[in-house]
This record gives structure tokens, sequence and C-alpha cells, in this order.
């Protein structure tokens, strides 16, 4: 094989890394920006919503920046009203984050759900782990404002994808980086061996 013929294939590397990092940083903003279906302020306690289409969702927490949250205090409650049947809540592994530096956003619980109408009910009980809520009770913060918190529930993907996009942009990068300085550097990589 000539080494114009090797340089061609390894330059196909930087269009193919391209497309796989393009693929990994759409399924890790999917993590982030799934439609909102709904919300529900604190201060409101119980809201009913419509799933369109069966999948996978998510229950966001909404607030302020370094304040004292009510994460510690309330815990998401969501039956399906024509069954009656609760969703089981599954707590996000990653719990993605977003913020706009006043306000922030953090998933909590992942659940699927068929088409149908939902009831999302704020039950006492706290929705994270206690050593979060440990260290939560002794931040000296301001006193909660529930007014300012809400939550919301979106559309969302298999965590096992967000998971794998990282990988896939690593691999995406090692594509174009690898294509291009050894397509460049073909010459004396081939000839030598």
């Amino acid at each position: 094989m000539s080494i114009l013929s090797i340089r061609v294939l390894l330059f196909c590397l930087i269009p193919i890394g391209l497309f796989v990092l393009f693929r990994a940083i759409k399924l890790l903003r999917n993590a982030f920006n799934g439609d909102v279906l709904f919300t529900l302020p604190y201060r409101v306690n119980i809201g009913r919503f419509t799933v369109s289409k069966s999948g996978a969702y998510a229950v966001w927490h909404k607030g302020p920046l370094s304040k004292r949250t009510p994460l510690a205090q309330f815990r998401p409650h969501i039956i399906n009203t024509s069954t009656n049947k609760e969703s089981k809540l599954h707590s996000s592994l990653l719990s993605p984050r977003s913020n706009n530096f006043a306000t922030g956003n953090m998933e909590l619980f992942i659940f699927r759900a068929d088409v149908g109408h939902y009831e999302l009910e704020l039950i006492s009980g706290s929705s994270t782990f206690r050593l979060q809520a440990m260290i939560g009770g002794a931040i000296p913060l301001a006193d909660i404002d529930l007014s300012q918190y809400s939550i919301e529930i979106r559309e969302s993907q298999s965590q096992v994808l967000t998971i794998l996009s990282i990988p896939l942009m690593l691999l995406g990068g090692a594509f174009i980086i690898g294509g291009l300085v050894m397509g460049l550097l073909a010459e004396q990589i081939f000839i030598s061996l």
C-alpha cells in the first residue's frame, strides 16, 4: 500500500471523529436540555401534568443559588391518575446541574412514564441522601423562602447514554487528533516500519 493511500485513510479519521464528537456532545446536551412538561412551585404542593409520549422523564429542582433549599423537607410523589399507580422514582446517579449565575437547576430523580395524566404531589420527606441533608443543615445560610423554589418535570434520556457520551467525546477527539497527526507524519511512521 502506498504512503498516499495510507495518508488518505488516516485523514478519513478526521470526519469520522467530528461525527462521533458531534453525536456525543448532542447526547450530553440532552441530559441538561429536556423539554419542561410541568413546573410546580413548592408553595402549591400538588399539580397535574400530561405525558404525550412514553419514555424517560426527570424531576428537577429549580431555585436561587447559594441559599438553603427545601430538598430535605419535601419529596415528590407521582401517580398516574387513570390507573392510580405510583411512578417509581430512581435517584439520579449523575445529578446533572445547570445554572445561569442567579438560579440553579438540579436533576433529582428519573422515572419512566407511559402516555397519560399524572399528578405530582410534594409530600413530607427528603429528596436528598442523609449525608447531604446533614451537610446542608450544618451550612449557615439564609432561611428558605418557598416562593423562590419549584419542581420541574422534564423529558430525559437514559443515564447510560449520558455516561456513554463522555468516552465517545474522548474517542471522537482521539480520531480527529490522531488522524491529523498520523496523516501528517505517515511518511516517517510507515517508512521506518
